[in-house]
């Protein structure tokens, strides 16, 4: 690799022997290509004129003393100095931040593991809300049939206030059921997403974790727990949490 002869080190650095003043060699002619510097190319001419023309009696020609030539070898060794510690900076700094990461996410990975187990347990009382407020919905719509079919033998008042309070109930009833369903809705896709995001790379610890939960399942169903609609809901979310 060719070094301009003229390149030195300083204590802040490399300085251009014929300016005198600091320059940066990677982004420079100073190596490889230090032919082609301005720099050089007008220092060099000048020297040529200077060597071409009498010397002057009182002034013999000056060198130049605070040029420190490089070898090829010495200028190789200085590139290798200023590139290593640049590389040794951007590896340390990424394998630190790559070990930060893998931190972050097997920090990520326990807790969606624990907060999904602790939802598998908590989300039976919104089932069960769901369940209550569908049973709840349906002896309003009896009564309102029932109000029907007594119309005829009740004062028109009477009638009229009884299903309006009827029909404000069932409507209180199923907005509320419909509010619950879209929250269980909401919560059990974002859940899910997560969770299917860490058991595509994690033990199997989790998937023995998942058939343990259908067992469970399946003893809830036989204590009478949780009604076979809840039951079969339930064991296909966990089914495709584990194809």
């Amino acid at each position: 690799m060719s070094v301009c002869p003229a390149l030195r080190r300083g204590e802040g650095g490399f300085v251009c022997g014929y300016s005198n003043k600091p320059i940066d060699p990677f982004s420079w002619y100073c190596i490889g290509n230090y032919t082609e510097c301005p720099i050089f190319i007008r220092y060099t001419r000048e020297e040529r004129t200077r060597a071409a023309a009498p010397p002057r009696p009182e002034e013999a020609p000056k060198p130049l003393a605070e040029v420190l030539p490089l070898t090829p070898e010495k200028g190789e060794a200085e590139f290798e100095k200023a590139v290593k510690p640049v590389i040794d900076n951007v590896v340390l700094k990424y394998d630190d931040l790559v070990k930060k990461l893998d931190n972050m996410w097997r920090e990520y990975e326990g807790d969606v593991v624990k907060v999904r187990r602790q939802w598998e347990v908590e989300k039976m009382s919104l089932l069960r809300a769901q369940e209550l407020l569908g049973r709840t919905i349906g002896d309003y719509e009896k009564m309102l049939a029932e109000l029907e079919l007594k119309r005829d033998f009740m004062p028109p008042e009477s009638y009229d206030s009884a299903k309006r309070d009827i029909e404000t109930k069932l409507e209180a009833l199923r907005n509320l059921l419909d509010e619950v369903k879209s929250k269980y809705a909401a919560l059990e896709e974002g859940l899910g997403a997560h969770f299917k995001r860490v058991l595509s790379t994690s033990t199997s610890a989790e998937v023995i974790s998942l058939k343990l939960s259908l067992s469970k399942l399946e003893e809830l169903l036989k204590e009478g727990k949780i009604s076979r609609e809840t039951y079969e809901k339930l064991k296909k979310e966990l089914e495709e949490l584990l194809r």
